[in-house]
């Protein structure tokens, strides 16, 4: 019986020449490889699954409440929907509109809702695990590139909080840093005008949308032309190319003094703290190994700083390895990212790794190298899901204490019920009311943050002419020009400095479940205001 070489190290049997017994151990062999392609079909389709139920329970949990980020993306869309369009979040010079303008064809489809809201990034985040399966393909090798997809889908826990939500360009993160990344190995792979100009337009789109994509496109860019100098041939289709797609970009900043470029020096700290910062806790919270928010260790500490050491150890030897293999595209990208992300004082941060989203892509390829085997793949992706179940929980139970401002409250009904029996359509209030409140009424009551000074006159209490943050300059012009209230959280009142003011003045405070309203003396209220005063 002949056997022939299939150029991966196995053998294959030439056709013809196979006995009846060879043929009978064939079937057997081809019956086991198939219950074998079976066994990991059925570990994926669980995981797909377990990411399903995680992002159920994050998003009925306390931790799921909607914020009013999630407010503005869906007043994004509503008024993308009647031709209004914005280049940015609003109210910032940063965060594309993007995402935003993706939720216009939903609430087409579904109406406008909170659940329709968080379709966009839900899906966006489905998406990114299908191209760090690509990606994965291209670097670390079947089965393991299945598992790095699977892997991202149930884990880390910060990932499914975050990206369950709608904050305008998180999940735009993970999705552009997938895309670039396979991208770059398409290039390498033919360097061709199609494929350079592709990648050039891509980078353009993730700028304007997320600058926090830019260092791990730093990296991603610096590998391509590395592996494929001839790359650089192209720059005159790939230059034009990334200019169109950052074209709001460019055209935003070109009339308003460039406003973009100042946000990079504001934020806190000097570079070597925020580098130091990266490292810890803000990796280690990414990894799940201590809690977003309170950066409670998941394990002992003595665990945890050995388990941390044993990572970045496994790190440094599978870079060595990767240097003359694809491998090595997620190597320098991690390698480079925190020297890139700590130059911008905007990236100061300690509670949760918000600025590392576009990483996690790559900390998901380089944690699954090593699930090859059956064995080593359900461990990790078990090991993952319980990771993620504990610390969505321990944030959950931070989301829930009483002195969690704001609290975790997903029923408006209270405050819109009282607002309509006071008559008034038009308030002032804190961010986490404000905009909560507008896009929960559809804008039928109009709500504004103001941070200006108060002012009294005619009867009652307006921010100074020259306002304060305004995320919607249009809101602040309805509210300042009606009669007006204002609404606070309960047990924000006692630090209040507005709320005395309002009081001397001859505000009436009118409870209203988890919110007070204070209501100015000359309002004209209708008959049935009776849920009196509090405070």
């Amino acid at each position: 019986m002949t056997q022939l070489s299939d150029g991966f190290g196995r053998s294959r049997l030439r056709a013809g020449a196979v006995s009846a017994g060879g043929r009978a151990r064939l079937r057997r062999w081809g019956a086991l490889r198939g219950f074998a392609l079976d066994r990991w079909a059925v570990v994926v389709g669980l995981s797909g699954c377990a990411g399903v139920v995680l992002r159920i329970w994050a998003y009925r949990s306390a931790i799921g409440v909607p914020t009013s980020d999630d407010g503005v993306v869906g007043l994004m869309a509503l008024h993308a929907m009647h031709g209004q369009f914005t280049t940015f979040f609003w109210g910032q010079a940063y965060g594309g509109s993007q995402e935003a303008l993706l939720t216009v064809p939903v609430f087409w489809l579904f109406g406008p809702s909170w659940l329709a809201l968080r379709i966009v990034p839900i899906m966006l985040t489905a998406i990114a695990a299908v191209l760090v399966w690509r990606v994965g393909r291209r670097t670390i090798g079947e089965p393991a590139a299945a598992v790095a997809g699977a892997l991202f889908w149930v884990w880390p826990p910060f990932a499914i909080y975050k990206l369950t939500h709608q904050s305008g360009f998180y999940a735009s993160d993970v999705a552009y840093a997938g895309l670039l990344l396979l991208l770059a190995l398409r290039v390498v792979e033919r360097p061709d005008r199609v494929r350079v100009g592709l990648f050039g337009l891509v980078v353009g789109l993730a700028f304007w949308e997320t600058s926090q994509v830019v260092p791990l496109a730093a990296g991603v860019i610096v590998w391509t032309i590395w592996k494929q100098p001839k790359a650089l041939r192209q720059i005159p289709v790939a230059l034009p190319l990334a200019a169109l797609g950052a074209l709001p970009w460019i055209i935003y900043n070109a009339r308003h003094h460039w406003q973009s470029l100042f946000v990079m020096s504001q934020g806190g700290g000097t570079y070597l703290g925020r580098l130091r910062t990266f490292f810890s806790p803000l990796v280690p919270m990414t990894l799940g190994l201590r809690t977003t928010w309170t950066q409670a260790p998941l394990l002992p500490d003595g665990i945890i700083d050995a388990l941390y050491a044993a990572l970045l150890c496994a790190f440094a030897y599978g870079a060595y390895r990767a240097l003359r293999r694809g491998t090595s595209l997620i190597y320098l990208v991690a390698l480079m990212f925190p020297f890139i992300y700590a130059i911008s004082r905007w990236t100061y941060a300690d509670t949760e790794p918000r600025y590392l989203t576009a990483l996690i892509p790559v900390l998901a390829l380089l944690l699954a190298q090593p699930a090859r085997r059956l064995p080593v793949a359900v461990a990790l992706l078990s090991c993952a899901c319980a990771v993620s179940v504990v610390n969505l929980q321990r944030m959950n139970a931070v989301a829930l204490l009483p002195r969690t401002y704001p609290p975790a409250n997903r029923n408006l009904t209270p405050l819109v019920s009282t607002l309509d029996r006071l008559g008034i359509d038009r308030v002032y209030a804190g961010y986490e009311i404000a905009y909560l409140l507008d896009f929960a009424t559809r804008e039928r009551i109009i709500a504004v943050m103001n941070k200006s000074p108060l002012v009294f006159a005619r009867g009652q209490a307006t921010p100074r002419l020259r306002p304060g943050f305004i995320r919607w300059p249009a809101y602040d012009r309805a509210v300042r020009a009606a009669s007006h209230a204002f609404v606070f959280y309960r047990q924000e009142i006692p630090a209040s400095t507005v709320v005395p003011q309002l009081r001397r003045d001859g505000y009436h405070p009118y409870a209203a479940g988890l919110f007070v309203v204070y209501v100015p003396r000359n309002a004209t209220l209708s008959p049935s205001h009776g849920d009196k005063r509090d405070q």
